[in-house]
């Protein structure tokens, strides 16, 4: 079927959201390339379990869309409308499953040696779509509080060495008021800014109580998600040892079982009050590289979706110590949860993962006058970033977290 035979009907299948979103887009679903069509309906099939930043996003690239004059329409559209696709591709079920349509594409586009120009095409044309929509800046500067280093009592490393250059280093912070400081600054904001979505706190372990019972706050722990990932390694080496008569256990087969895997496969159905939530913590279980057998780099990928995917107002993320290191063929066998830990060597993953924590809060619109607190747990240690902190600066001033979070509004 080409893009312009379809009508209401033919996304008689979405859920609720998505199907109204598809019927009220059809002239303009209509007029986009098959080559091109698909990889826009994998993300409105899903717009259901998509956060209200993503949905805004889709919307708006729709209507941009819509709104082109048909001659620069036709230009954006014409290096997808140029690539000539096997029937095959064509006659498959592409409006109700994109994400395989997508696996086809590439390989034949792979066969064909057109992958890289169609890699180039794609990035052109979002780029031309990013330009066109400008990314409004939130209401509220955002803040981002990474704590690291939970477990160590001494160590020799430089924490926060990458981040020293941008901003104000204390070194004698009052470790004992620090979580008070960091729930009432959650509290704050929280009442102030309550949009859904909006704030979130991120743990590779289980979650401080106060911050759990604060309204408002979508919480997502590794500890609390244990059933999930038992469940998810489960099935990912039954998948390995015993696949399907029909498939082999290559890298591509084994991705896409993965990534198909549902909110109820893995335990998720119905244990939560958000659907998207639940969507959100499967993805990053099944799509994250070594979520599923490490709190640490857990925290760091949820943090980075969360950001990208959520653009959240409010961010906490506590990286805890993950399970000694082992062969893969051990890690994906064995409980995460009942090795012993590594606190040494989780410092170090958390350390990187607060530098690309900030790294990936600079991409959101406002990142100028974004804020960026980074706590070493229990020490008296931390960085504060922000337009009111003076950069590549040491301070040993005794100081409460809350006074810092002040200087830092």
């Amino acid at each position: 079927m080409l893009p312009s035979s379809l009508r209401e009907e033919s996304f008689s299948h979405y859920p609720t959201q998505a199907r109204a979103m598809a019927v009220a887009s059809l002239p303009t679903l209509q007029r986009i390339p098959v080559a091109l069509l698909p990889l826009l309906l994998r993300q409105l099939v899903n717009y259901d379990w998509l956060f209200p930043a993503e949905q805004r996003d889709l919307k708006r690239q729709i209507d941009y869309l819509a709104a082109l004059p048909s001659a620069e329409f036709d230009a954006l559209m014409q290096p997808f409308a140029a690539i000539q696709l096997p029937r095959q591709i064509i006659d498959s079920d592409w409006v109700n499953q994109p994400k395989e349509f997508a696996a086809q594409l590439s390989a034949f586009l792979w066969s064909m040696h057109q992958i890289d120009g169609y890699h180039r095409a794609v990035e052109a044309h979002m780029q031309r779509i990013t330009a066109g929509l400008a990314k409004e800046a939130p209401e509220t500067s955002r803040l981002t509080i990474a704590v690291i280093g939970a477990g160590v009592k001494e160590t020799q490393l430089p924490v926060f060495r990458r981040l020293r250059p941008r901003g104000t280093l204390f070194t004698s912070i009052n470790a004992n008021s620090a979580w008070q400081a960091i729930a009432a600054a959650f509290k704050t904001r929280t009442e102030k800014f309550p949009r859904e979505h909006a704030h979130w706190y991120i743990d590779g372990g289980e979650p401080d109580e106060v911050l759990r019972a604060t309204p408002r706050i979508d919480l997502v722990s590794y500890s609390e998600l244990a059933p999930a990932v038992r469940k998810d390694l489960g099935l990912l080496n039954r998948y390995v040892n015993e696949p399907p008569a029909s498939n082999t256990t290559n890298v591509e087969a084994t991705v896409a079982y993965l990534a198909d895997l549902t909110p109820r496969e893995l335990g998720l159905g119905g244990a939560a009050d958000d659907p998207v939530l639940q969507r959100f913590a499967v993805e990053i279980l099944t799509e994250g590289s070594g979520t599923q057998v490490y709190s640490t780099t857990f925290v760091q990928w949820a943090a980075r979706e969360c950001l990208h995917r959520a653009e959240p107002l409010t961010l906490l993320v506590r990286f805890r110590p993950r399970q000694q290191a082992a062969g893969m063929n051990q890690l994906l066998s064995r409980d995460p949860f009942t090795q012993p830990t590594d606190p040494e060597g989780s410092l170090v993953d958390a350390d990187m993962g607060a530098y690309l924590t900030w790294i990936n809060q600079n991409r959101l619109a406002g990142a100028e006058q974004a804020r960026f607190l980074a706590w070493f747990e229990d020490h008296g240690t931390a960085i504060a970033i922000g337009p009111t902190m003076a950069r590549g600066a040491t301070s040993d001033t005794r100081a409460d977290l809350g006074k810092i979070l002040d200087w830092m509004a």
